[in-house]
């Protein structure tokens, strides 16, 4: 089911979501960097009109991982996108009735993973945002869920570790989700072994992301980049939004101009409204846990929560407010599983659940499609800013403009001849023969890590002020350069923040293939003692 609401996804070209243009930007600088050997990626060189930014740094990098995995096995970077985006459609499906059917029976399983499935903002992540790292952050969402209840620590550890790298603010409000839900087992075993599998999951986890996360945490104030530009405050839904708005393919405005749908979903609000009804008659401490926090979710959706927006500096965490839509998506899901394994007469639980599947398919198809398709090459996707508004420029610019110079240095004072010899992403030489003593610009954004040698010695260089109207070239570099000969190397070497982040994710990695194996190992020993109990006959 979930491969037909995909379809669109089959055409050729690419769909001018709104993230699709950066994405396709990333993916090109994800394979310069696997060409040249650069692992972690770090530096996209192309972007911003040539002159690079760390964009790759310091944002998600998992679904990049899959896609370059296609890119490698002869797909183009169009459909290795379109089919990444499908993948986390169709996986989040099955892990979600895989999830739900560790605690629910098959027929609520499969509900409650169409409730989940079918919500109109997966679409909207899908077909009108092309958000990829939040469309990965519902497969890994209910893997943490299976994890909790087949106790399984190597499952939590993997859903931990893949939303950490595939959305920030998605491991932010599910580590809040699931926290709270340790505190519901009745028995004091039971939440001493759930805090346990949370907080050492969650550990482990933060470890294995840490070439990700600690780079992002201490480098981003170098750039542009803050939540807050998205004007949050103004960007919260109004309930008639969150119940119905028109479908379409524009972006989230100020007040109630958006044009993209925000709307929770008919199904999927008649699955929380029941869930609720339910929750206040009966002492079901499940049903009441997940009614309250999807509740909540609604709640910092909308204006009600401004207060505590602002008392709280939220801003600085969450750009849209309608982001946490992903929470309510979830809860509903699995609120529709559980509601269904509520009702005793078999009858009715058939009945209304074909009504439910039914509504959720209907509402579905109409948009369930993609809207206009961009008239580009694939290569024209290379020098864009790699972002929504060049928020990752670095910060040594005064703009946040691209700057599509002709050429990789210039001189700029005096009379040299440069000559490229090698540009890879992290490493730049030149020949430069100065018929006088000169300056020469590296169009190059400044950026911390970045050194530059001339004739193995450490240069004298400047960052640049702007000095050009037509074109921004601030915030690159300028090196003195005497009379002669010389070779220039311009390098990007991993800040100590780097390196200790990637030992310690190398650490958190060998740590999990550990516990996978010994999981693994007990496991086969398990089952062979049992297989050699069932074959020993009674001797009475």
């Amino acid at each position: 089911m979930s491969g037909f609401f995909m379809r669109d996804l089959t055409k050729p070209g690419l769909p001018k979501m709104h993230d699709s243009n950066p994405h396709i930007a990333r993916m090109i600088a994800y394979h310069q960097n696997f060409i040249d050997g650069q692992f972690p990626p770090s530096w996209a060189k192309e972007v911003l009109g040539g002159i690079g930014s760390p964009v790759l740094l310091l944002n998600y990098q998992l679904p990049y991982y899959f896609s370059e995995i296609l890119v490698r096995l002869g797909f183009g970077y169009f459909d290795s996108y379109k089919i990444v985006l499908g993948l986390s459609f169709i996986l989040s499906g099955l892990v979600m009735y895989y999830a739900l059917s560790q605690k629910y029976s098959a027929w609520a399983s499969l509900l409650g993973t169409s409730v989940y499935l079918l919500a109109p903002y997966r679409f909207v992540d899908i077909f009108v945002r092309g958000a990829y790292g939040e469309a990965w952050a519902f497969v890994f969402a209910p893997l943490i869920l299976a994890g909790f209840w087949r106790r399984s620590l190597p499952l939590l550890i993997f859903g931990w570790a893949g939303l950490f790298l595939t959305h920030p603010l998605a491991s932010a409000v599910f580590a809040g989700f699931f926290l709270f839900y340790t505190f519901i087992n009745q028995s004091k075993r039971g939440k001493w072994q759930a805090w346990k599998l949370y907080w050492l999951s969650f550990a482990i986890a933060i470890t294995m992301a840490a070439f990700n996360i600690l780079p992002t945490l201490a480098l981003t104030k170098h750039t542009y980049y803050t939540p807050a530009d998205s004007g949050t405050l103004s960007q919260f839904p109004s309930f008639q939004q969150l119940i119905n708005s028109n479908w379409g393919y524009g972006t989230a405005l100020t007040g109630r101009s958006d044009q993209m749908s925000l709307m929770i979903g008919v199904g999927q609000l008649l699955v929380i409204l029941a869930s609720l009804v339910i929750a206040l008659g009966k002492n079901q401490r499940t049903l009441r846990f997940v009614v309250v926090m999807t509740g909540i979710a609604i709640f910092f959706i909308t204006p009600l929560s401004r207060g505590i927006y602002e008392l709280l500096d939220l801003t600085k965490v969450i750009d849209f407010p309608w982001r946490l839509l992903i929470c309510v998506v979830f809860g509903a899901g699995w609120l529709g599983a559980e509601l269904t394994d509520q009702l005793t007469n078999k009858l009715m639980k058939h009945v209304l659940g074909v009504v439910l599947l039914i509504l959720l398919i209907w509402t579905a198809i109409p948009i369930a499609h993609t809207g206009e398709y961009w008239n580009k090459p694939e290569n024209w996707f290379a020098r864009e800013t790699g972002d929504s508004y060049g928020e990752y420029a670095p910060r040594t610019r005064t703009t946040r403009e691209r700057a599509p110079f002709g050429l990789r240095a210039e001189t700029i004072a005096g009379e040299a001849e440069i000559i490229l010899v090698e540009h890879k992403v992290t490493r730049l030489e030149l020949s430069v023969d100065a018929k006088t003593d000169s300056v020469i610009r590296i169009n190059i954004a400044a950026f911390p890590g970045w050194e530059t040698r001339i004739d193995g010695q450490p240069a004298n260089c400047k960052i640049t002020k702007r000095t050009l109207s037509h074109i921004d070239d601030s915030g690159l570099v300028a090196c003195q350069i005497s009379k002669g000969t010389h070779t220039v190397f311009h390098t990007y070497r991993p800040l100590p923040i780097q390196r200790v982040a990637n030992l310690i994710s190398l650490l958190g990695w060998g740590e999990y293939l550990w516990i996978v194996s010994v999981s693994f190992y007990r496991h086969i020993t398990r089952g062979k003692r049992s297989s050699a109990t069932r074959h020993i006959s009674p001797t009475f």
